[in-house]
């Protein structure tokens, strides 16, 4: 098997350099030099290669797209819709369990790297009345700040799997919103455990609640704005970040002057050149034509593509803890696996669970890292609470699958 022979040396090549703490970006452009030089790409090769992955108008809106998230938060930062938002939760919700759970869930609706930070001296605070330990703690902000990460279309990994993969992002979404569901759950029934429901307090005014939520729906109308013309009506999330970056600019009169700062602080050139070596490699790993002969291979072989739609995204992202390393690494080399088809996103999303559940669990996860020191807790401990949960929501996608198996095959 020559052509699976390469690709593991251009694996193994991959790991290496990560170990070696190379940029994934320059890790990436290596990759598909790498590749094109088992394959001897002709110069014309090269060509192809080239234009597809910088000359598309989509991978260039897929740019957009990203770079645009970064702004959106930094944005809804800045304007303070997040701390308002988060401030009359905290008067609506009477149960201190659902605050607890809806604090970190609503830091986590920004996709920012060791976001858990930014929720956990409000998780502290909420809990301080209650004698728990670290690790439930540690649990709560880290498990529910995740939630998101399998159906909101604004978080990289569902944008970037639905782009390598060809699968609408609308599918995609619905693909993972049970999964969210799941984890929701799962993460109450770990989490709560011992913590007594609210209890004796008179019912809020209705004009009290009313106004409460006005305040959150008012100061994450940008937010819902985003998601839902992008999930819902199909628009491509580069132009519905910009609307919704430019809405929240308004809403909360942000200063013109506070514009060059923004854009300098949270444009990220390092962004732009990841995506870009994510398309490099994808369009060399199409060049080599190594993968339908591989797929053929291992169909005779009778090794079933699950087995590697599991394996291959969630070993990558325990050694790396990033959602876009092992996104960006293993669906270019998963995406002939997939079947075509109304099954393909139960597929893909099976594949996609597998990867984060990894990187829930891995210990290069920044904010897992970050919150452990924070609330110095013993990682054991911390594990402990965190992987039935990971290990219900792969159960759940694995069960989704066979149900989309049954029914739509």
């Amino acid at each position: 098997m020559p052509d699976a022979l390469n690709l593991v040396l251009v694996l193994a090549g991959i790991l290496l350099l990560l170990r070696l703490r190379i940029p994934l970006s320059l890790t990436l452009v290596a990759s598909a030099i790498g590749l094109g030089l088992l394959y001897r790409l002709p110069a014309g090769g090269w060509g192809a290669v080239l234009r597809g992955a910088l000359g598309s108008f989509e991978n260039l809106k897929l740019v957009i797209a990203l770079e645009g998230v970064l702004l959106f938060s930094a944005v809804m930062k800045e304007t303070g819709a997040l701390r308002a938002a988060i401030t009359a939760l905290r008067g609506l919700l009477r149960d201190l369990r659902l605050l607890l759970a809806a604090l970190p869930a609503l830091v986590g609706l920004l996709p920012v790297v060791g976001g858990a930070m930014l929720s956990a001296p409000l998780v502290d605070e909420a809990s301080e009345d209650l004698a728990l330990p670290p690790e439930r703690r540690i649990f709560l902000n880290y498990w529910f700040r995740h939630v998101w990460e399998y159906s909101l279309p604004t978080f990289p990994a569902v944008f970037l799997t639905a782009s390598i993969t060809r699968v609408p992002i609308s599918e995609l979404v619905a693909a993972g919103l049970p999964l969210t569901l799941v984890a929701v759950t799962a993460g109450a029934l770990v989490g709560f455990r011992g913590i007594p429901p609210a209890g004796g307090n008179p019912p809020l005014a209705i004009d009290v609640l009313q106004r409460g939520l006005l305040v959150v729906l008012r100061s994450l109308f940008p937010f819902v704005l985003v998601v839902g013309v992008t999930a819902v009506f199909g628009i491509h999330l580069a132009w519905s970040i910009l609307v919704g970056t430019a809405l929240a600019a308004l809403a909360g009169r942000l200063p013109r002057r506070r514009w060059p700062g923004l854009l300098r602080a949270h444009l990220s050139f390092d962004l732009a050149l990841l995506i870009w070596g994510i398309l490099l490699f994808k369009e060399a790993l199409q060049a080599s034509g190594a993968m339908p002969r591989i797929a053929e291979d291992l169909s005779a072989r009778g090794v079933s593509p699950l087995v590697l739609s599991f394996l291959l995204p969630a070993t990558i992202a325990f050694l790396t803890g990033y959602t876009t390393a092992f996104v960006g690494l293993s669906f270019p080399v998963l995406a002939p696996f997939f079947p075509d088809g109304t099954l393909r996103a139960w597929h893909v999303m099976f594949a996609l669970a597998g990867g984060i559940c990894a990187h829930m669990l891995s210990p290069m996860h920044a904010c897992l890292a970050m919150t452990l020191q924070y609330y110095r807790a013993s990682p054991l401990a911390a594990y402990r609470l965190l992987l039935l949960p990971a290990l219900a929501v792969l159960l759940a996608a694995a069960a989704q699958l066979v149900l989309a198996e049954l029914f739509l095959g």
